[in-house]
C-alpha cells in the first residue's frame, strides 16, 4: 500500500477517534431532526429559519428551509461563499427540508481560534460534529464547488452514513492546481498567517467597503461566475456593518481563509475518495464552469473520478448544464428539476 492509499483510512480514524467527548456522548435522536437546546430560533422571514449549532470553538450557523421534524438535505457552499448561495435554489426543491450551513470562518459561523490555520480536515470534522450533534444516522449531502469536494470526501469516509450526494460543478480537480505548495508559496503563507492573526488578535479594524465595491469584488473574485444581479444573497449573509465607518460594511468571513491552500484536497486524495462512494450520486457540471474553462487535462481527471464513483455508487447520473460555475445561484431553474427528479427516483 503506497502513501496515497493510506491517507483516507487514516483521515477517517482521526475524525472518529478524536471527537470532543461533550459532543460525541450526547444523542438527540436519529429519527427526528429537532435541534438541540432550543435551536433553531425563528427568523422574521417565513421562508427559512436561522440556525446556530454549538461546537467547541463557538457555533455553526445556517439556514433551514422546510419541516423541522425531518432530516434535511445538508447543503455545503463553495469556498469563501456562504449559505446564501442556496437562497434561490432551495425554494425550488421538492424535498421535506434543507439545511445550508455556513462553514467555519464563513458567513455567520464562528471563526477558528487565533493561531489556528484552516485545513481541509477542519471542515470534515465540523460536518461530522454537526451531524453527530443532531443525532442523524443517515444524511443526504449537496455541495457546490469546494462544498461538493467536502461532500465527496465525507461520503467516502463515512459511506454507511450517506444516502445521497449531489455535486454542483465540483472543484475537486481545480483547487489543487491553484493551491500547489512550494517553498516560495509556503513562505508567503506563513507571513500572511502571522499578519492576519495579528489583525484578529488585536481587534484591528477590517477594511471598509460600500455595497458597489462589495458587488464588484464578488463578481471579480468569482471570475464573473456570479452575475451582478445575483450577488445579493452572498452579500447579505457575508457582510456586516462596519464598526467605525458609517454606511459601509466589511466581509464577515475569516481573513485567514485568504491563505487557504491547506483547505483543498489533493487530486490523489479526491481520486481515492471517488472510488469509495457508495450512495446515490447526481453530478451536475456547468458547461461554462471552471472545469470546462481550465482545459482538457482537468476535465479528463474529473471524468476519471466520475467513472470511479459510477462503479461503486448505488446509482449514478451526470448532466452537463448550460451556465457558469454558480449556475445554481444565477439560473436555479435549470438545476432544480434535475435534483427533484433525482430524489424522487432514489428514495
Amino acid at each position: 500500500m503506497n502513501a496515497s492509499s493510506k491517507m483516507l483510512p487514516m483521515l477517517r480514524h482521526e475524525l472518529v477517534s478524536n471527537f470532543p467527548r461533550a459532543v460525541s456522548s450526547r444523542s438527540f435522536g436519529s429519527d427526528k431532526a429537532k435541534p438541540p437546546n432550543g435551536i433553531p430560533e425563528n427568523n422574521t422571514s417565513p421562508s427559512y429559519t436561522e440556525v446556530e449549532v454549538p461546537v467547541p470553538w463557538g457555533h455553526i450557523s445556517g439556514k433551514w428551509w422546510g419541516s423541522q421534524d425531518q432530516i434535511p438535505i445538508i447543503a455545503l457552499h463553495g469556498f469563501e461563499d456562504n449559505a446564501g448561495t442556496y437562497d434561490r435554489l432551495a425554494p425550488l426543491l421538492d424535498v421535506p427540508a434543507i439545511f445550508a450551513w455556513d462553514a467555519p470562518g464563513h458567513g455567520r459561523s464562528s471563526h477558528m481560534p487565533v493561531g489556528h490555520t484552516y485545513h481541509f480536515a477542519d471542515f470534515l470534522i465540523s460536518l461530522r460534529l454537526l451531524i453527530r450533534r443532531f443525532g442523524w444516522e443517515k444524511v443526504s449531502l449537496m455541495g457546490h464547488s469546494w462544498g461538493s469536494a467536502t461532500a465527496l470526501m465525507y461520503s467516502a469516509l463515512f459511506p454507511e452514513s450517506v444516502e445521497h450526494y449531489v455535486s454542483i460543478d465540483c472543484a475537486r480537480t481545480l483547487m489543487p492546481l491553484t493551491g500547489v505548495l512550494g517553498v516560495p508559496r509556503t513562505r508567503k503563507i506563513i507571513n500572511h498567517m502571522i499578519k492576519y492573526d495579528n489583525i484578529v488578535s488585536n481587534n484591528l479594524d477590517p477594511p471598509a467597503y460600500n455595497m458597489q465595491q462589495v458587488q464588484e469584488m464578488i463578481v471579480q473574485g468569482t471570475f464573473q461566475s456570479v452575475t451582478p444581479e445575483n450577488c445579493e444573497p452572498l452579500i447579505k449573509r457575508g457582510t456586516l456593518p462596519h464598526p467605525k465607518v458609517p454606511d459601509k460594511v466589511y466581509f464577515s468571513r475569516d481573513l485567514r481563509l485568504r491563505v487557504g491552500d491547506a483547505c483543498r484536497p489533493t487530486v490523489s486524495l479526491a481520486t481515492q475518495a471517488a472510488g469509495k462512494v457508495r450512495c446515490h450520486v447526481l453530478s451536475i457540471l456547468a458547461k461554462q464552469g471552471f472545469v470546462a474553462a481550465i482545459g482538457d487535462d482537468v476535465e479528463r481527471v474529473y471524468r476519471h473520478q466520475e467513472g470511479l464513483m459510477q462503479q461503486g455508487a448505488a446509482s449514478f447520473r451526470t448532466f452537463n448544464v448550460k451556465g457558469s460555475h454558480h449556475l445554481h445561484l444565477n439560473t436555479p431553474e435549470r438545476v432544480a428539476p434535475l435534483i427533484n427528479e433525482f430524489f424522487s427516483q432514489t428514495q
